[in-house]
């Protein structure tokens, strides 16, 4: 850390806390996300100095997956993917009054899962790198599959109903052109949908109007308003009780860099992998659902991890792990770095530096969190008939800036009214998003898989890190089995004492 003392600037810090602003600002607005901060702010980046662009354009993609889970905690709508596991236990919490504490929680858990990801950026980054070359198509399918498990502990109380939404969102994924024929399917003569039902339009669809219906016949989104009760003082108090949660909050960020290191993953598989495993080891995971703090820390904590994990690939080795590093990428080679294993070579200087202001500037998430918490919660006094339409109207930008076409949000619109009708007989609108956001994925590495062996399955059981993978996802089943059992032994134990009575 002696090259960031020796190079640290004041303006280079404020620099990086206006990125911090920015990208929490981007990513609480739904269907914006990362990708579009970092696309809307490179041209800033682009004629700043190298040092100062990287930093700016960084704290910009960290703040902006702290910022998605902010609309997720307070009206139920994901600001990007990676925030929707944190709506089944996060909105709950804000219908209970409970809306400051779950932001404390998030600030919290995203702010030391983001230190930890840079962390083992800084340490690690080249055989993280290596690693996760080794993983090719059938190391993803499992790995995909292992975050599809999930679907057996999401709805304990409904699991048909959980897996029936489950399935029907893989068979949502599968519209568009076939991968491996290139033949078109269930488009119903819509060019539109060669490439399929773009993500954001959808997930805006399933969370923001379909929350919005069912809300439209109340009056006010939280049950008692706890605004008065949280100062700057308590948001402060929720914060470091935190801490608490810190096996939940390790093992999340393990899961988020690990996932984030490998190119192409993304960040919801993360999320959701993590949100199953703190459910899978918690000792009362019949709470997980109804608002329980390790349900909103975990997959925070994965989310923001992954971006020190996606930033691996993308210096290592050039090969951007997502979408918005894709972009990043781009920007280091306008600002004349070539990424590479020769980057910690040539730019140690540099790159120490970067990590320094990066870490510094990662705590500014904390105060952003432990100020705004109060004023964000007001966001919940306002009447619903004047909040669901301003909810509506800003996702239907958020769906139409993906393609600048009024046709996602008519698919915004249709995954809403679906969505809504599901919801009312009591399918799981969790388990449907995860189908719909794994299936394309699943569906693309099967295939390869396939054409690499010549059509046999036997490719899956003769790969060291595939036969891990596949103990892994036999333990996650037989843990969520038990699970099962384990909740509805309690259930059974807590209406017999109501019975007697």
């Amino acid at each position: 850390m002696m090259d960031f003392v020796a190079n640290f600037s004041i303006f280079t810090l404020m620099v990086g806390a206006l990125g911090i602003f920015l990208g929490a600002l981007f990513g609480a607005l739904p269907g914006l996300g990362p990708s579009t901060a970092v696309a809307l702010l490179l041209p800033f980046a682009i004629v700043m100095s190298p040092l100062n662009g990287m930093v700016f354009v960084l704290c910009a993609y960290t703040a902006s997956n702290y910022g998605g889970s902010i609309p997720a905690v307070l009206i139920g709508v994901p600001g990007d993917p990676g925030s929707a596991p944190t709506i089944i236990d996060g909105f709950p919490m804000t219908q209970n009054g409970r809306a400051p504490e779950a932001l404390a929680l998030v600030a919290t858990g995203s702010t030391l899962a983001s230190i930890f990801g840079l962390v083992v950026f800084w340490l690690f980054a080249p055989s993280l790198a290596r690693m996760g070359l080794s993983f090719g198509p059938p190391e993803f399918f499992l790995l995909i599959f292992l975050g599809l498990t999930v679907l057996i502990t999401l709805d304990v109380e409904h699991l048909n109903k959980g897996l029936f939404a489950g399935l029907l969102g893989l068979a949502l994924g599968t519209v568009g052109l076939d991968t491996y024929w290139a033949e078109a399917r269930m488009i119903f003569g819509q060019p539109m949908l060669y490439d399929g039902f773009p993500i954001l339009p959808a997930l805006l669809g399933i969370f923001s109007v379909s929350q919005m219906l069912f809300l439209i016949d109340e009056k006010q989104l939280v049950q008692k308003d706890s605004s008065e009760t949280f100062g700057l003082r308590s948001t402060i108090r929720e914060m470091v009780r935190a801490l608490r949660y810190w096996r939940t909050i390790g093992l999340s960020s393990v899961i988020g860099v690990f996932v984030g290191a490998l190119p192409g993953a993304g960040a919801a598989i993360a999320s959701f992998v993590a949100y199953n495993f703190a459910k899978l080891t918690s000792k009362t995971p019949e709470k997980f659902g109804k608002g329980i703090p390790e349900g909103v820390i975990a997959p925070e904590a994965a989310n923001n991890a992954q971006v020190g994990g996606s930033l691996i690939p993308t210096f290592a080795l050039g090969i951007p792990g997502n979408p918005t590093t894709a972009i990043f990428l781009g920007a280091m080679m306008l600002l004349g770095l070539r990424p590479g294993p020769t980057l910690f070579i040539t730019e140690t200087v540099l790159l120490n530096t970067l990590i320094g202001y990066l870490l510094l500037c990662t705590v500014f998430i904390l105060i952003f969190g432990a100020i705004g918490a109060r004023y964000f919660h007001r966001v919940t006094n306002v009447p619903l008939v004047i909040l669901a339409p301003i909810v509506i109207i800003i996702s239907s930008i958020g769906a139409f800036s993906v393609r600048s076409l009024i046709f996602d949000v008519g698919i915004m619109l249709g995954f809403g009214v679906l969505s809504y009708v599901l919801g009312r007989f009591r399918y799981s609108l969790a388990a449907l998003s995860l189908g719909f956001i794994l299936g394309p994925l699943a569906e693309v590495f099967y295939i390869q898989s396939m054409a690499m062996s010549a059509w046999s399955i036997s490719i899956f059981f003769t790969r060291p890190i595939s036969i891990a993978l596949i103990i892994v996802i036999a333990l996650s089943v037989g843990a969520s089995l038990m699970l099962l059992r384990k909740i509805k032994r309690n259930n059974l134990a807590l209406k017999k004492p109501n019975e007697t009575q």
